[in-house]
């Protein structure tokens, strides 16, 4: 399974020279929220709003709980978890028709770092993702890993977002 989700790359999609470097959260909000229907105006305001109101930490990065206010904010259901040891609610979320948010460990110049990008989907054991992270929009969407490799870098941290049902 693998669903049909837009893909954003934070340095192709973004012009602020700043944001290319941090702006995983934002383009990675903008393909789930577009994906369920809703276009944010401008990823680069999006960065800027986040950075005025808590919503990105210059020290940590993007605040987990802000993404969620914003998606309730646009009339979408949200909810951030934190402690998953496995992937069942990922796969459930995906079943549902529904791509996740992640928030990963990078390791780049023997740092860790700390990386969002989308879960889009799972097939023949390998979770498929876009990564925002690329500077060619063809090699950063629908890229591959096994689940072993993913739970290795995965830090059990998740933005589940849905459309809003009534009733």
């Amino acid at each position: 399974m693998k669903l049909n989700v837009p893909y954003y790359s934070q340095f192709v999609d973004i012009q602020d020279p700043f944001w290319m470097l941090r702006g995983c959260g934002a383009v990675s909000f903008a393909m789930v929220t577009e994906f369920h229907g809703i276009k944010i105006p401008s990823i680069t305001d999006f960065c800027n709003e986040a950075k005025d109101t808590g919503g990105y930490d210059m020290i940590n990065g993007w605040v987990h709980e802000y993404l969620v206010s914003k998606a309730k904010e646009y009339g979408l259901q949200a909810e951030r978890k934190e402690g998953l040891t496995d992937l069942n609610e990922i796969m459930s979320s995906l079943e549902k028709g529904n791509p996740i948010i992640v928030s990963v460990e990078k390791r780049v110049l023997e740092q860790k770092r700390f990386h969002m990008l989308v879960v889009v989907g799972c097939e023949d054991g390998m979770i498929v993702y876009h990564e925002p992270e690329s500077t060619d929009k063809g090699r950063g969407q629908y890229r591959t890993c096994d689940i072993e490799t993913f739970m290795n870098y995965w830090r059990g941290k998740a933005v589940f977002v849905s459309k809003n049902v009534l009733g």
